[in-house]
């Protein structure tokens, strides 16, 4: 759900608003997206948590975000998130350019990003302690801050009608640096494909 204010509600997006449209005008508004958003970031399920390693839940983080369109064909993203981690001081930050293709009323559009992370994030998404070093059986693993990933995804959007659209997302994500290298990584790449479905007012 998309509001002319600049408010929206998404499956993959979270819920959020985008200042810009209230504090600026159409040609402001058309170019800058400058706001915030409560995002669900999942935990490590269960069934992949080895015995003795402390599990990690679900929460729910909050990111200021800043987006440009430098050109008609070139987007500039970037997202400051904190609240992660198992004591939510985890922060991440968040950098991406995207390029769109029209299809028709359609939008295809691909996109480059990183993302860096803190020692307090990395450590509850990968480090292993001391205690669970010793219940696990598995080395202990102190990640450092610094950076967690890179990635590539593919996006499409297509309208039905003037008020309905669905979007969708394909990620290809690649673990780096400490977060690469702990006991507890399985997988360096990573995928996933996310659908939204959007009205707007």
């Amino acid at each position: 759900m998309l509001t002319p204010e600049g408010a929206f509600v998404s499956t993959d997006l979270g819920i959020g608003w985008n200042l810009v449209p209230v504090l600026a005008d159409a040609a402001t508004a058309s170019v800058w997206q400058v706001g915030a958003r409560l995002w669900p970031q999942f935990g490590r399920p269960s069934r992949v948590t080895p015995q003795g390693i402390d599990r990690l839940g679900s929460r729910v983080t909050t990111e200021a975000f800043a987006n440009v369109q430098a050109t008609s064909w070139l987007m500039l993203q970037s997202g400051f998130s904190w609240g992660s981690g198992r004591r939510h001081d985890g922060e991440q930050l968040e950098l991406g350019l995207t390029s769109g293709i029209p299809v028709g009323d359609d939008l295809i559009a691909i996109t480059l990003g990183a993302t860096a992370a803190n020692g307090a994030h990395l450590r509850s998404s990968y480090g292993i302690g001391p205690g669970e070093s010793r219940a696990s059986g598995l080395p202990e693993w102190r990640p450092r801050a610094g950076l967690m990933d890179w990635s590539i995804a593919l996006s499409g959007e297509h309208k039905f009608s003037e008020h309905w659209s669905v979007s969708g997302q394909w990620l290809n994500a690649r673990l780096v640096g400490d977060a690469s290298r702990s006991p507890l990584t399985t997988a360096k790449t990573q995928q996933t494909f996310s659908a939204s479905l959007w009205y707007r007012f």
